[in-house]
């Protein structure tokens, strides 16, 4: 037993020590076991990194703090002040208590159970029998990892959002992860902002741009974003791709959409869609609908297409477009409509067509060719009104 005295620290202490037990012939090699019960014999060695290696207090010197001393806490429940809480850090190695220390193993078997209760912090710190550090940090009320090897880290800080609570703020760089889960799972997300972000627009080696691979196999999918009570203010949509293919095979497809205007631009240098279905049914109520397309589009459809517009649409084209259709087409348009083209075009039908205006139509021409083999017109009455008039035939019969 001794007594320490002097510098501001009185106190008594009980010391067990067994030094050399491995009978080294150097200090350097010598291998040392203490117990000290109290108080600290030599407060100049505590967590002293110089300290002689027979102390371990080079290895103290490692954990002199834990991560509630600075964690932002201010006004959460049983609040203790950023200052206090480093105060009390500081008097880790030499306030005494109970200190042991060994160069060999310490190996503790219990056969029944074991308790601790701890009033204060606990940090455990592992080297790995190298400078490979982890461990963990249990302070606040909190638990983190903490790892030199790679970046994990779990930050749980006092907010004053909703109404004061904890926040946790998780950050993980350079690893794996393989999970197979067997069970229902729900995810419930609520805050001011969800981002995810894939990749990035300047890739570089140690941060490669990934492949993407999602698949799903499942009895029935359904996705919901809003609701008539509460819709989504705005959704945004932008895809930049060079080829994009988009297969769809369904027994049949429905595709209900309204908006009080749809906006739909799309820049890529190819566009494949493939559709096969027995029934596709597309039904668009909106007071404006703007579909503009800037490339080369290629639309194949086999089967019964319905398409029917409730409201104003505007088509506008701007280069060679080239429609065919085999089969019936019945195109329904109930408002006015307006077809402008700034180029030539050319409508060819293989077959019998039938026009019917239910109204007076009107024409305007500034320049009209008509080439027919054989024109038949039944009118009741017939007017024309023109500066010129010239009629170049072979025949002319009057009935």
């Amino acid at each position: 037993m001794g007594t320490r005295e002097g510098d501001g620290i009185n106190g008594k202490y009980l010391l067990i020590e067994v030094p050399n037990f491995n009978n080294a012939a150097s200090e350097a090699e010598a291998m040392g076991s203490y117990l000290r019960l109290g108080a600290v014999k030599d407060p100049s060695l505590a967590a002293n990194p110089s300290a002689p290696k027979a102390t371990g207090e080079d290895l103290a010197a490692r954990v002199t703090s834990f991560i509630d001393d600075t964690r932002k806490r201010d006004g959460c429940p049983d609040f203790i002040p950023e200052a206090e809480r480093q105060a009390e850090t500081a008097k880790l190695h030499t306030k005494g208590g109970w200190r042991d220390h060994s160069d060999g193993n310490r190996i503790t078997t219990t056969r029944g159970d074991k308790v601790e209760v701890i009033k204060g912090n606990y940090r455990m710190l592992v080297l790995g029998r190298q400078e490979d550090t982890a461990g963990w940090d249990v302070s606040g009320g909190h638990i983190q990892d903490a790892t030199d090897l790679w970046t994990a880290a779990t930050t749980i800080e006092w907010v004053q959002n909703y109404d004061g609570t904890w926040k946790v703020t998780e950050k993980t760089e350079k690893g794996d992860v393989d999970t197979t889960y067997h069970g229902d799972t729900f995810d419930r997300f609520y805050g001011n902002k969800q981002t995810s972000i894939t990749g990035s627009e300047s890739p570089t080696a140690e941060r490669p741009n990934p492949v993407c691979l999602s698949s799903t196999w499942a009895q029935r999918i359904e996705s919901y974003t809003g609701s008539a009570a509460c819709p989504v203010p705005l959704i945004l949509d932008e895809t930049w791709a060079g080829q994009i293919t988009s297969k769809t095979n369904a027994t049949s497809i429905s595709d209900d959409t309204t908006a009080q205007t749809i906006s739909s631009t799309t820049n890529a240098t190819s566009i494949s869609d493939d559709t096969t279905a027995s029934t596709v049914s597309s039904t668009t109520t909106a007071s404006l609908v703007s579909d503009t397309t800037i490339g080369e589009v290629q639309s194949v459809t086999v089967g019964n297409t319905s398409d029917i517009t409730i409201g104003n649409a505007t088509s506008i084209t701007v280069g060679a477009t080239e429609d065919v259709t085999i089969g019936g087409l019945v195109e329904l348009t109930i408002a006015a409509l307006l077809e402008v083209s700034l180029t030539t075009g050319v409508s060819i039908n293989m077959g019998p067509k039938a026009e019917l205006n239910l109204t007076n139509r009107q024409e305007l021409s500034q320049f009209r060719t008509n080439v027919k083999n054989i024109c038949t017109s039944v009118s009741s009455a017939e007017s024309v009104s023109t500066g010129a008039y010239n009629l170049m035939s072979g025949v002319i019969n009057l009935f």
